[in-house]
């Protein structure tokens, strides 16, 4: 569902309750969209705003794989400055009925022409299966097409619904390529598998539950597909320990950088996981 206005409506709060996901009409212009492309492309040539001095991970440069960059408006002026408009907070807010959102990560995602022989594809995962350690289920993801995105282009799939199937907490196929063999292994609890391709243009947003079950397909244009996944928290999201099938306590990369209370990451630091619906400042992650 597509919605013209920029202000998630009673009805659209509910269509994004039952299906798991909302698209917005236009909220970011194009000079908005060019800007976050140069600062991503300041990126890729080495430039930083800010200093980011945590390991985190990225994928392989960028090429004829997928490429993708953690933290970017933690270090890139024009992706701050898009990730930190109020509207984007905003429609998180009212769609996760929550009276703040922060922000968790936030990942740039490049994929190139589909060329034979190489990963081209999003296996179906969600985003709960690495985020074991918060303890909200109303986490959410905004995703920012930096392209017109299609089915053509291998834009990002939505299965209808996904969110509210049980026992699928633990799916993790991102690196997949079968996405059919994977999507036979899910448990849909006798609903039916529907794959909705979020089709836009450059300036709309969609949003996805953390529990929807999401993916994507090989771009099979000749041009590259860009993207921008930000990651949002509740207000009443924080740590809670999590141990895995081995036992093992479980851990994001965010725990390496939350300041440490009570013996445990704390997701509200705000160095790292500012509140959001204000412009960006220049107060947030000042990094050495």
């Amino acid at each position: 569902m597509t919605h013209s206005l920029a202000t998630p409506s009673e009805q659209d709060v509910a269509f994004y309750r039952e299906h798991g996901y909302f698209v917005t009409g236009t909220i970011f212009s194009e000079r908005e969209i060019s800007a976050a492309r140069r600062g991503i492309d300041r990126y890729l040539s080495g430039e930083r705003d800010w200093k980011f001095s945590v390991p985190y991970f990225c994928g392989p440069p960028p090429g004829e794989e997928l490429w993708w960059g953690d933290y970017l408006s933690l270090q890139i002026r024009e992706i701050r400055e898009l990730v930190h408009k109020p509207i984007l907070a905003q429609i998180a807010q009212r769609l996760a009925g929550t009276s703040s959102v922060r922000l968790w990560h936030d990942q740039a995602v490049l994929k190139p022409p589909h060329r034979a022989g190489t990963k081209g594809s999003v296996g179906w995962h969600t985003d709960r299966v690495t985020w074991r350690t918060c303890s909200s289920l109303e986490m959410l993801t905004a995703w920012i097409p930096l392209t017109d995105v299609d089915r053509n282009n291998g834009t990002l799939l939505i299965v209808d619904g996904s969110h509210r199937w049980p026992d699928n907490e633990s799916i993790m196929g991102f690196h997949c390529q079968d996405l059919d063999g994977l999507a036979r292994q899910v448990k849909t609890h006798g609903a039916p598998w529907k794959e909705v391709p979020v089709e836009v243009k450059c300036g709309q947003v969609s949003y996805h539950h953390v529990l929807t079950i999401h993916g994507s397909r090989p771009n099979l244009s000749p041009a590259a597909r860009l993207s921008l996944s930000v990651h949002l928290q509740d207000a009443d999201n924080h740590y809670v320990e999590h141990r895995g099938e081995d036992g093992q306590l479980t851990w994001h990369r965010n725990d390496m950088l939350a300041r440490i209370v009570d013996g445990k990451p704390d997701y509200g630091d705000p160095r790292f996981f500012p509140r959001l619906g204000e412009e960006a400042t220049e107060d947030h992650a000042r990094f050495t």
